[in-house]
């Protein structure tokens, strides 16, 4: 798979596999992640994008070429997307009311009932392409079309922690309160981020999320 690299910072390279969202690029990405996490050069951290691997490093102890190297010899090694078993959490939601105050309104702007909403939301798990935005934030793709919706005109001040939200055709899920502008349809109990473990996010990249209705 070809890519193109990009210099982010003078310690932080990009290597952009595709100009779209792409569930195949995405794992071929978090396979290399894996790759890189297991071998011998002092990175500080890598991460995914949708369609980009992420790499900071320390320029005293690690040279540019070195890391451009290593990733053009995994990305050359063999992959079996067909072996990575797909793990899945599931998400139980509270969906509509107080949970979800925008439920009523996305209901009316697709103009299909909230009762549809909550099985169409809720009858598939979502690939997670990444996480992002705030600490333990998961962008998860594969929405749906007939729940494709608008972002607020305007993003709210404060959105709960735990809200299950939609935006165009993606849905995700707010790990603390915070600002933001998806349409928040239902909410969660779980915690999803805490700093206190070793890996803080439940959720992580490459992985499944399934929604639950209480």
């Amino acid at each position: 798979m070809e890519f193109r690299i990009q210099d982010i910072t003078d310690s932080t390279l990009a290597f952009n596999f595709s100009n779209s969202i792409d569930e195949e690029v995405n794992k071929h990405i978090n396979i290399l992640i894996n790759y890189l996490n297991e071998n011998d050069l002092d990175l500080l951290s890598v991460y995914p994008t949708y369609n980009s691997l992420i790499v900071t490093y320390n320029p005293l102890l690690t040279e540019r070429k070195e890391i451009i190297q290593l990733v053009e010899k995994l990305n050359k090694l063999e992959k079996n997307y067909n072996k990575v078993k797909d793990q899945i959490l599931n998400i139980p939601v509270n969906y509509g009311g107080k949970y979800g105050e925008d439920l009523e309104e996305v209901s009316k702007i697709l103009s299909i009932s909230e009762e549809q909403i909550i099985d169409i939301h809720s009858s598939k798990p979502y690939y997670v392409f990444m996480i992002g935005f705030s600490p333990g934030f998961p962008y998860l793709g594969g929405l749906d079309k007939r729940l494709e919706c608008p972002r607020l005109p305007t993003p709210r001040v404060e959105v709960p922690a735990g809200s299950v939200a939609i935006a165009d055709r993606q849905t995700g899920i707010y790990p603390f309160k915070s600002s933001g502008g998806w349409r928040i349809i239902g909410n969660t109990n779980l915690k999803l981020f805490d700093k206190k473990n070793e890996n803080p996010s439940l959720i992580k990249p490459g992985i499944r999320v399934k929604f639950t209705p209480l």
